[in-house]
């Protein structure tokens, strides 16, 4: 029993050689397309089967001295090759994951920054836009509202009582009537401001998209990277222009609904393996959802 396990000892490491070995060459066969899997895989994985059997003592106890020291030069060589292999591939892979974290991070960004603005832009419009070129325009101008109140209504002069009395005002009403009372602009504006007038400011003012949501203050507020308006529309892996489309949909009810879609045409990842589509949208459904985790 005692030689029976000194034996099979003898063949301990040799086994696991060949075995690690089989299970890479299997695993690097069965993941399809061999052409898009390292070739170090496959090197190492042949490298440990040559070794585990030329180790093993059934063929060393067969061969000459000479021919043994051969082939333990070789067996030596190989492995200090497939370290090295194996080192540089998990590096190569780790400087490509970590590449590629940053290129879908940024492109994210992107199409949300794109696709906020799109909301706004459908907000003023009624539809979303299929062209970069007018969506930049809509940032840049003064085109989104933001109501404007000075004053508060309260019991002894109602909202109602104030609109049929007279006393909401707008924004450019307020010179004229100082100079009728006698004051400052600036005087009867903080008499409104403090409710110690009856007058009352409701107005309608517009500003841009990106004063409201692109300055760099706003960003950090938002804690968001600050935000090039030259490269909002171009995809960071290749500088493409991310594709753009919109359509009329029936949605819920059989009403006639603006649809858009915005995809990353160059997403990053390497040659000839199925890469990760970045996109927000849909032509058929009425929703601008990303397909990235919300």
């Amino acid at each position: 029993m005692d030689q029976i396990l000194r034996t099979l000892s003898n063949y301990v490491i040799s086994a696991l050689l060949f075995i690690a070995g089989m299970f890479y060459f299997i695993k690097y066969v069965a993941a399809g397309d061999v052409e898009t899997q390292p070739l170090a895989m496959l090197v190492s994985s042949l490298i440990l089967i040559g070794v585990g059997v030329l180790i093993s003592p059934f063929v060393m106890d067969r061969l000459e001295q000479k021919v043994h020291k051969v082939l333990m030069a070789v067996g030596t060589l190989a492995s200090i090759f497939l370290v090295y292999s194996v080192y540089f591939s998990i590096d190569d892979e780790i400087e490509f994951q970590e590449a590629k974290l940053k290129f879908e991070e940024t492109t994210i960004q992107r199409l949300t920054d794109i696709r906020d603005a799109e909301k706004a832009y459908f907000e003023v419009h009624g539809a979303y836009t299929n062209d970069f070129d007018t969506l930049i325009a809509f940032i840049k101008a003064p085109e989104m509202p933001v109501k404007f109140s000075i004053g508060s209504f309260h019991d002894t002069l109602p909202e109602s009582a104030s609109y049929e009395g007279g006393y909401v005002l707008k924004r450019s009403d307020i010179p004229g009537l100082a100079v009728e009372m006698g004051l400052e602009a600036a005087d009867l504006l903080a008499l409104i401001t403090e409710d110690d007038s009856p007058y009352k400011v409701r107005d309608t003012l517009y500003t841009s998209y990106f004063a409201e949501n692109f300055t760099a203050e706003r960003r950090a507020a938002k804690k968001l990277p600050r935000l090039s308006m030259d490269s909002l529309t171009f995809s960071p892996s290749s500088g493409a222009r991310f594709l753009i489309d919109t359509t009329v949909i029936e949605g819920d009810g059989g009403l006639r609904q603006s649809a858009v879609v915005v995809v990353d045409p160059t997403p990053f990842g390497r040659d000839k393996v199925k890469k990760d589509t970045l996109r927000f949208g849909s032509l058929t459904e009425a929703h601008v959802d990303g397909n990235w985790r919300q």
